[in-house]
């Protein structure tokens, strides 16, 4: 992008009219100041420290020369001063397309519980536009945009489908194995526009004054239903911090005796980077306690449940005999199991039950009649059944009374 297409930036024409502190009011831009515009170079541009990279969005740049009357003789300390470095230039600009720049992700994991370690090469992450960190509809609607334009925008990371909106994951850049992103992309992620007031009752843009964010990489080998994973996966959640300003200070001498420097206050974008998320291994005391755990709180539930059926609601009379089964005597069970199925279904037929199902079940329901074995030892079911079938020989005697009649 062109320095005359940025609208910070001041153009050299009559819709900017110049301030006393080197900045601009332009026409085109009348909520903030504008100030001119100047490219960098990556290491001018970016701060980089071990977890932590801050991209530069505006400069103030002093050129100073030490006070000697501060001092009788260098170091030594005069009566008074005034002011110990006195300011002899001056420049203030913003970092032209800042959004454009491009940020490399470079990072590890190592579990040492578990004994998992390996490195973004060998794992493979997702950009979460996330509308939790979004604080005004503008935010959502940048959100949004940003899933609009992106054709590889899916709505979750395994199985999801295309979407034009938020929350939406999106593929990092790839550069040898490793992430990049534009920070234009991070700032949509985010719903940030660099172009909105810093801070309520600032007369600012966050361009001007920089704000903090955090980048969380999430870590995860376990999917849900599918338990652990063969790789570990990651997930980038930005989000910045809100009402916040960010700035560091540069200096670098001049001059051999240190009587003149080049003081640098760079405002910008700090991006802090933090690990999160869980990496899981298969444990089988971690098994156990779950297990038990669970069984416990179905065990109290249960207990509950009984005494409040029991002891406590209105119909707990009813209740308790539904509760609780009365079984059949099991003392003769191992004396029918020795019987034929035919003799079992005999037995059924005697007392007009049903004589079909299973064998547990006929037996079941012979003892639920009230059965009881032969009275003498080695008698089957058939003979101990004979008495109840010989009606012949009980009906003699009346046969006999009626001839006698």
């Amino acid at each position: 992008v062109a320095i005359n297409q940025l609208p910070y930036c001041c153009a050299a024409n009559s819709s900017c009219k110049a301030a006393d502190d080197g900045g601009c009011h332009c026409d085109y831009r009348p909520a903030f100041k504008d100030y001119n515009c100047t490219w960098l170079g990556s290491d001018d541009a970016a701060v980089i420290k071990e977890s932590s990279i801050m991209a530069t969005t505006f400069t103030h740049e002093y050129a100073q020369q030490l006070n000697k009357s501060c001092f009788t003789s260098f170091p030594d300390a005069g009566n008074s001063c005034d002011k110990l470095w006195i300011v002899e230039s001056r420049a203030e600009v913003f970092t032209a397309d800042i959004e454009a720049y491009t940020m490399l992700l470079d990072h590890s994991v190592m579990s040492p519980s578990n004994g998992l370690a390996t490195t973004s090469r060998e794992m493979r992450g997702m950009l979460f536009v996330d509308p939790a960190v979004a604080n005004s509809s503008d935010a959502s609607a940048i959100q949004n945009e940003l899933c609009r334009s992106r054709a590889d925008a899916v709505s979750a990371v395994s199985g999801g489908i295309e979407t034009d909106s938020a929350p939406c994951y999106l593929k990092p850049k790839d550069a040898g194995g490793l992430d990049y992103f534009e920070l234009g992309t991070l700032l949509q992620a985010m719903g940030v526009s660099l172009e909105a007031t810093a801070y309520p009752g600032s007369t600012h843009s966050a361009r001007y004054e920089g704000f903090t964010a955090n980048i969380v990489i999430e870590y995860s080998n376990t999917r849900p239903w599918q338990g652990l994973q063969s790789n570990i996966s990651y997930i980038y959640r930005p989000a910045a911090m809100p009402q916040s300003t960010y700035k560091t200070t540069a200096i670098m001498s001049t001059s051999l005796d240190g009587s003149q420097r080049l003081k640098k206050d760079m405002h910008g974008i700090l991006f802090e980077v933090k690990p999160g998320g869980s990496l899981a291994v298969f444990d089988f005391t971690q098994l156990l306690l779950q297990l038990t755990t669970s069984l416990t709180l179905l065990a109290m539930a249960t207990i509950g449940v009984n005494i409040l059926a029991q002891y406590v609601l209105s119909k707990r009379h009813y209740y308790v005999e539904a509760l609780y089964e009365q079984t059949a005597d099991f003392n003769h069970l191992s004396f029918l199991e020795s019987q034929s199925e035919s003799q079992i279904q005999e037995e059924l037929r005697i007392r007009h039950l049903p004589d079909v199902g299973p064998r547990e079940r006929m037996i079941l329901r012979l003892l639920e009649s009230g059965w009881n074995p032969p009275a003498r030892s080695g008698e089957s079911l058939q003979t101990a059944a004979a008495p109840s079938t010989s009606t012949a020989g009980l009906a003699e005697p009346l046969a006999a009374a009626g001839q006698r009649g």
